[in-house]
C-alpha cells in the first residue's frame, strides 16, 4: 500500500486494468445470484433470520446468542421490512421452550405472507453487500488502487472461489464475518501505514464490526497483528518518515490503541442495543446438550457475581459461555468415511485441499518461494500470508469441525499474498520480455479457469470439489461443505422430469418438505430395504447421523427416537447404484420390485 505503481503501467493500462476488475467481481456476483435461486434453503439459515427478527422487533437478542447479532439483523433486515414478525414472545422464550425453537419458528416464517422463495431471497439478499465489502476489501489489501495488477488478481481469485460465492448466496453469518475481518485487516495496515488519531478510531470501529459478526475475532484478530508486527520487522520496514519512528514512542501506540479499543467497544454495544443486564437471566442450559451457565448451587463466589451483577451488553459475554461450552462438549464431525464427536486435527487442512480450486492452489504454490524471501516490498504479502498461516494452525484444535465455513476467510488473505508477489514479479520483468509475456498468460489463463469452474458450478457451488476430492466427495466431507440441506429444489426438477409421482425420502434439513412441489412422499424407513423411486441424503446415506430423520416428511414433529433406528440403516442401499445425483446432496434412486 505504500509503495509506488510501477511506472510502465500507462493510464489506459491502469484503467483497463480497473474495468477488468470490476468485470469479475460482477461474474462472482452473479454467480452468487444463480445459486441463491438454485439452493432450497440450508440448515441454519432459519435460526438466523429467527434471531435477526427479535432484534429488529422486540430490541433484544436472547433466541440463540452462539452467533453475534450484525449478519443476523442484516438478514432479517428486508424480511422485517416487508412485514415478517416473530408470534408473541411466550412462544418462543428460550428458557422455557426447547433448544431448536427458533430454527422451528424461523421455517414457519419462510412460509407465510409472499411464500417460500420470496421470504427466503429477501433474508439472503442481506448478505450480498458482505461479499461486496470482502472484494472491497481484497482489492484494498492489494494495493489496487496504485497497484492495478495485484487488484485484479486479488479480487478475481477471491471473487471466484466457489465456497465463498455458495456461503454469500446464503443467509448465513459466515461471508458477513470474512467481510468484516478483512475490513479490519485492511484498517489496521492503514495504521501501521501511517499511524494517526482518525486511523486508529477507524481501526477500532472495523475490529467491533468483525467482532459483532463472529466471536472468531477475538482469537483470529490478534494473530492478524502480531503477523503485521513480525512481517514488519523482519522486511525492516517503518512508518513513513514524516511519521517518526513507530518503534520508538510506544505512549503513542498505547494512547492510539486505547482509542481503537473504545470506539470497538461502543461499536459492538451499540450492536446488541446497549443493553445491560445479569447474564443469568439468559438461557442457562441447551436442554439435552450442553450447560452454558453453571447451576444454582455452584453460582458462588465471583463466578456468582459475574453471573448476577448487571453488564452492558450481557448478550456477549453469554454468547462467549456459549461458544466455550460448545467447543468443549464437541460436535458430530466427518471426515474421511469417518465421525467424531470432538472433531479432526487434519479437517480443515484437507477441506481447503479439496474444496480450493486447483488455479489458486498452483498459484499458490509458484508463489511460496518468493514470499519467503526477506524483501521490504513484500512485507504485505508475507503479513497476510501469516495471518493465513496463524489462522489455520489456532483453528486445528477446534472440537467443532462444521465446514471449511469457519476458515475461510484465509483464503482471501492467500489471494492478497499471491496478487502481491505476482504484481513484484511483473514489475521487475525486463520489457518486453518473452518470459515475463508468458508468465502473465500463465497467470491470466489460470485466471480464465478459476472463473469458468466458478460459472460452471454456479447451481452447485456449495458442493463444489476440486479434482482431487476425486468423483465421490461424499466420502471426504459433508455438512456445511456438501450437504446442508440446499437440494429440494434440485430433487423436484429431477422428479418432474422422470415423471416421478410417489417418492420415499430421506431428506437432512429443515424444510417442510411436502411444500415444494414434490411427489407424494413417504418417508425412508431406516433399516428396511423397499423398493420404487428413493431420494436420501449423504448425510444419512454415509451414516453421519439420523437427526432429523422423520418417519412422515410431511410432519416436522414425525422425528425417529434413537431406540427406533437400527445401526447403519441405510446399508442396504450400497448395493444400488443412483440413477442420479440431484444437486450435490440427494442420491436419487429407482429399485425394481
Amino acid at each position: 500500500m505504500d509503495i509506488p505503481s510501477p511506472p510502465t503501467l500507462s493510464r489506459f493500462s491502469r484503467t483497463a486494468l480497473h474495468v477488468c476488475t470490476v468485470l469479475i467481481a460482477l461474474i462472482g456476483i452473479a454467480c452468487i445470484g444463480a445459486s441463491r435461486r438454485s439452493f432450497s434453503g440450508t440448515f441454519d439459515e432459519s435460526n438466523h433470520l429467527a434471531t435477526g427478527l427479535e432484534w429488529w422487533q422486540f430490541g433484544t437478542y436472547t433466541l440463540w446468542t452462539e452467533n453475534p447479532p450484525l449478519a443476523r439483523v442484516a438478514v432479517a433486515a428486508l424480511p422485517y421490512l416487508h412485514g415478517m414478525r416473530l408470534p408473541a414472545r411466550e412462544q418462543w422464550e428460550p428458557k422455557t421452550h426447547d433448544w431448536d425453537r427458533s430454527w422451528e419458528i424461523g421455517t414457519d416464517l419462510l412460509y407465510e405472507g409472499d411464500g417460500f422463495e420470496t421470504n427466503l431471497t429477501r433474508a439472503r439478499l442481506g448478505t450480498l453487500p458482505f461479499f461486496v465489502v470482502a472484494l472491497f476489501a481484497v482489492w484494498g489489501l492489494a494495493g489496487g488502487r496504485r497497484r492495478p495488477t495485484a487488484g485484479l488478481v486479488a479480487v478475481a481469485l477471491t471473487a471466484t472461489l466457489p465456497t465463498l460465492i455458495a456461503h454469500g448466496a446464503l443467509a448465513t453469518t459466515d461471508v458477513a464475518f470474512a467481510a468484516m475481518f478483512l475490513l479490519a485487516i485492511l484498517t489496521l495496515l492503514r495504521w501501521f501505514e501511517r499511524p494517526t488519531v482518525p486511523r486508529a478510531l477507524v481501526l477500532g470501529t472495523a475490529v467491533g464490526l468483525a467482532l459483532l459478526t463472529k466471536f472468531s475475532t477475538l482469537a483470529f484478530f490478534p494473530i492478524a497483528v502480531v503477523a503485521v508486527v513480525g512481517a514488519r520487522r523482519i522486511a525492516g520496514a517503518s512508518v513513513r518518515p514524516s511519521q517518526g519512528d513507530f518503534s520508538l514512542h510506544w505512549s503513542r501506540v498505547a494512547g492510539h490503541w486505547g482509542l481503537a479499543l473504545m470506539a470497538g467497544f461502543t461499536v459492538t454495544w451499540a450492536g446488541y442495543g446497549f443493553s445491560v443486564g445479569p447474564m443469568d437471566a439468559l438461557l442457562p442450559e441447551v436442554k439435552g446438550w450442553l450447560r452454558i451457565l453453571p447451576p444454582v448451587s455452584d453460582r458462588n463466589g465471583i463466578t456468582g457475581l459475574l453471573l448476577r451483577v448487571p453488564l452492558p451488553m450481557p448478550e456477549l459475554f453469554h454468547g462467549l459461555r456459549f461458544l466455550v461450552a460448545h467447543d468443549g462438549v464437541g460436535h458430530e464431525a466427518y471426515l474421511l468415511g469417518k465421525t467424531s464427536e470432538h472433531g479432526f486435527l487434519a479437517f480443515y487442512p484437507i477441506a481447503l485441499l479439496v474444496k480450493t480450486p486447483l488455479p489458486f492452489l498452483a498459484l499458490l504454490v509458484c508463489s511460496l518461494p518468493l514470499l519467503a524471501h526477506r524483501r521490504r516490498t513484500l512485507w504485505t504479502a508475507q503479513a497476510v500470508a501469516l495471518a493465513a498461516f496463524g489462522i489455520l494452525l489456532i483453528s486445528l484444535r477446534s472440537h467443532v469441525n462444521l465446514g471449511i465455513r469457519h476458515v475461510f476467510v484465509l483464503l482471501p488473505l492467500l489471494a492478497v499474498a499471491v496478487a502481491r508477489v505476482i504484481d513484484e514479479k511483473w514489475m521487475t520483468c525486463p520489457a518486453p520480455g518473452a518470459k515475463c509475456l508468458v508468465a502473465a498468460g500463465v497467470v491470466g489463463a489460470l485466471l480464465l479457469a478459476q472463473a469458468g469452474g466458478a460459472i460452471a458450478a454456479r447451481k452447485t457451488q456449495l458442493g463444489y470439489f476440486n479434482a482431487l476430492a476425486g468423483s465421490d466427495p461424499a466420502t471426504i466431507l459433508l455438512d456445511s461443505d456438501l450437504d446442508w440441506g440446499q437440494d429440494l429444489f434440485a430433487l423436484r426438477q429431477e422428479a418432474h422430469a422422470r415423471g416421478i409421482d410417489t417418492l420415499k425420502l430421506a431428506y437432512f434439513g429443515t424444510l417442510r418438505q411436502c411444500r415444494h412441489g414434490l411427489p407424494a412422499l413417504k418417508g425412508l424407513e431406516p433399516g428396511k430395504a423397499t423398493t420404487g423411486w428413493i431420494a436420501i441424503s449423504e448425510n444419512y446415506y454415509r451414516h453421519r447421523s439420523t437427526f432429523l430423520l422423520l418417519k412422515d416428511p410431511c410432519n416436522p414433529k414425525s422425528t425417529y427416537k434413537d431406540a427406533e433406528i437400527p445401526p447403519l440403516p441405510f446399508a442396504w442401499l450400497q448395493a444400488h447404484k443412483p440413477v442420479a445425483i440431484a444437486g450435490s446432496s440427494l442420491r436419487l434412486y429407482h429399485i425394481v420390485p
